[in-house]
């Protein structure tokens, strides 16, 4: 079963860019940790200097740097079964789309703890 995000999950793009995710939903906790709920993950960008980057997106064209710029909503991955505030949290097999030339994706690389699986 796919466990649950909290702050200090992270995610990667298809460039191997990485992103902390930092801001979390405090009404969920594990281990006191905030839980990521659907939607905390639209906009993350994997660009140098970027909240949360640990690992900057290294794509360019043409020479020229283009890294991530953005991440979009998950695709896949978004809990049914558990929600925060009408929102369902993310797991650890949470996917989406990251905005570049020619577009690319994000996945989960790490979701931060092992205490807490859930079925979809």
């Amino acid at each position: 079963m796919p466990q649950v995000l909290v702050t200090g999950a992270t995610i990667q793009c298809t460039h191997g860019g990485v992103i902390s995710l930092t801001q979390g939903d405090d009404r969920l906790q594990v281990k006191g940790k905030a839980t990521i709920v659907a939607g905390q993950e639209v906009g993350l960008s994997f660009a140098p200097g970027a909240p949360g980057v640990t690992t900057r997106c290294p794509f360019s064209t043409g020479g020229s740097a283009s890294p991530c710029s953005s991440t979009l909503a998950a695709s896949a991955g978004i809990s049914t079964l558990l929600q925060v505030g009408n929102r369902g949290v993310l797991l650890s097999n949470a996917t989406g789309q990251t905005v570049n030339t020619p577009p690319a994706t994000w996945s989960v690389q790490d979701a931060g703890q092992t205490l807490l699986s859930i079925a979809h």
